[in-house]
């Protein structure tokens, strides 16, 4: 009976046995082989129960290029590389000043192989074919929006003194106009952008009755102005060849063509209390937003700078009360992304040229003063914030200094 029972426990015994191996060899687990700790040998990595497959945790190098795998340990100071026929890692014992064979004849700058592209013709547009445009084909809406229509039909009509609907419609005007297609519409017609340069520079309606809550007409007309031009090159383009005949236009209340009326009040107004400096900080807000879409245009541009663009936005960095913060900092971005810095597109060189004014100077001057105080201002702006380092004054402080230097004016006493 005891021999019978060792009977049956015996192969039980083995079946277990047999099935714990079974089970190591076939798990992909870091494992160490027979022995290893009597032979040295070193750990190996089986992802099969086929011992051929397995291979040491750590990689083992010879003179000559071997496959590494994903999960192995690399020794340092080998040479490692990428085969680019087959996307695997190689390495191999590193030889000092050895060069690869497989590199020979090929021309190689810091370890880089440089290929050189084939030579080929640049395309040549077939005769006849259309000019390509960058700004693409406009779309053109199913319906065009009553409300764009009838505020259109105002403009041009010089309407609207004592009608709250005027207002109302150039409030509506200005949502439409940041559309691509209503911007390029209100830029195509001579006589709406005529309408709103004028409302921009004179001296506004008094609101009509039911009219208190919304902006003042010189600030939507700058706005609304501003928006058809933004990121709409064909708008531009449209406007640009208008300019001539814009710059001959009347206004209803104007004495002078825009010629002369455009670059002369482009400036701040002078003001008497709060409410007012923030009515004539806000509305120039909108005119440097108004004129940065124009001087887009290289004439354009031209034309605003002969006629002291940057002395009238000046006067604007000489205001002292704080209504006007927002105000310099628009204008203040205006010169740096006009004038000083090629990463947003400003066209360097053509400011500053104005020579720079003495402190003495520009402090006489007070909020009158001239093109060649933007260096004082900005410093004094600087220093009213010095404790924010990422205030915008600090970047155009740098970025102005370094304008003169590249492009030096003398700086000289100029009477005021």
């Amino acid at each position: 009976m005891p021999s019978q029972s060792r009977q049956l426990r015996l192969p039980t015994s083995l079946a277990l046995l047999l099935s714990i191996a079974f089970l190591a060899l076939s798990t992909p687990v870091l494992a160490t082989s027979p022995g290893a700790k009597e032979n040295s040998k070193p750990d190996l990595i089986c992802h099969t129960s086929d011992l051929a497959d397995c291979y040491p945790r750590v990689f083992e190098a010879t003179d000559e290029f071997r496959k590494v795998h994903d999960d192995q340990e690399l020794p340092h100071g080998l040479h490692v590389r990428l085969n680019m026929n087959t996307g695997e890692k190689e390495a191999k014992i590193n030889v000092p000043d050895e060069v690869d064979a497989s590199l020979e004849g090929l021309p190689v700058e810091q370890d880089i192989v440089v290929v050189e592209p084939e030579a080929r013709d640049d395309p040549v547009a077939p005769k006849g074919a259309p000019v390509y445009e960058s700004a693409g084909k406009i779309k053109a809406p199913q319906h065009e929006a009553k409300a764009f229509v009838d505020a259109m039909k105002l403009l041009k009509a010089e309407r609207g003194e004592h009608d709250p609907s005027f207002d109302a419609s150039l409030e509506g005007l200005e949502e439409l106009a940041h559309d691509m297609y209503y911007g390029l519409k209100i830029a195509e017609d001579p006589d709406v952008v005529k309408s709103l340069v004028c409302h921009m520079i004179q001296e506004p309606f008094p609101k009509a009755q039911g009219a208190e809550s919304l902006p003042p007409r010189d600030q939507q007309a700058a706005a609304i102005l501003a928006a058809s031009l933004q990121n709409n090159p064909t708008a531009l383009a449209e406007v640009s060849k208008q300019w001539p005949e814009i710059l001959k236009h009347h206004c209803p209340q104007g004495m002078a063509p825009l010629s002369s009326e455009l670059f002369r009040s482009i400036g701040p107004r002078p003001v008497k209390d709060n409410a007012e400096h923030t009515a004539a900080a806000n509305l120039m807000k909108a005119r440097v937003a108004a004129v940065g879409g124009l001087i887009k245009d290289p004439v354009i541009r031209a034309d605003f700078l002969r006629s002291d663009l940057m002395g009238e936005l000046a006067r604007v960095l000489a205001r002292e009360e704080k209504e006007w913060a927002t105000a310099q900092r628009k204008a203040g971005l205006f010169a740096v992304d006009n004038f000083l810095d090629q990463d947003m597109g400003a066209v360097t060189g053509q400011w500053p040229i104005a020579p720079k004014l003495t402190d003495e100077q520009c402090e006489k001057a007070g909020w009158q003063t001239p093109e060649g105080c933007w260096d004082y201002h900005v410093a004094r702006i600087a220093r009213a914030n010095k404790g924010d380092k990422g205030h915008w004054s600090r970047d155009l402080q740098a970025r102005l200094a370094a304008a003169r230097k590249g492009n030096p004016a003398p700086s000289h006493h100029v009477e005021l």
